[in-house]
């Protein structure tokens, strides 16, 4: 009795971990040529893939979608933050190109046979706080123009 219950909870766990989608996050910038190949290449790879879940994130404007792909690139130890950059499953890569194509095709198949948890997961509870390059640029501007108006503002 004891063994027909542990066969069976093994195969319902292999049966979840066979049946769950696998994530992939993306990462891209409106300004980015290189994105829109990524893009086109990911469009490909969920037709091939159904039970791929794409989450995509534009992060040149959106500063909240910055900080997160640059917290994944620091929990996968990647040191160049770059777009496009796509996270999934022990994988993740920044650019294009025929090789990271391929990186990518096998990591889905590997998660889709073996299961793989989302590189969500990979995160720390709590995450740290970092400017931007859009905020910064925000900032320099709001400086330029406060200097700018305190010396328009000034006797001549």
């Amino acid at each position: 009795m004891k063994h027909a219950l542990v066969w069976t909870g093994l195969l319902l766990v292999g049966s979840l971990a066979w049946a769950a989608p696998v994530e992939l996050h993306f990462f891209w910038a409106a300004t980015c040529p290189q994105c829109e190949i990524m893009k086109e290449y990911l469009a490909v790879l969920a037709k091939d893939y159904p039970e791929l879940k794409i989450v995509s994130y534009e992060v040149a404007f959106n500063a909240d979608n910055w900080r997160l792909m640059v917290d994944l690139a620091d929990a996968y130890n990647i040191e160049s933050i770059t777009t496009p950059m796509v996270f999934v499953g022990h994988v993740a890569t920044a650019g294009v190109g025929r090789v990271v194509e391929l990186r990518l095709r096998e990591e889905v198949e590997r998660c889709l046979r073996e299961g793989c948890a989302s590189p969500l997961s990979r995160l720390p509870e709590q995450r740290g706080w970092r400017l931007s390059p859009f905020e910064r640029l925000l900032i320099v501007l709001a400086l330029v123009g406060a200097v700018a108006a305190v010396l328009y503002l000034l006797p001549r």
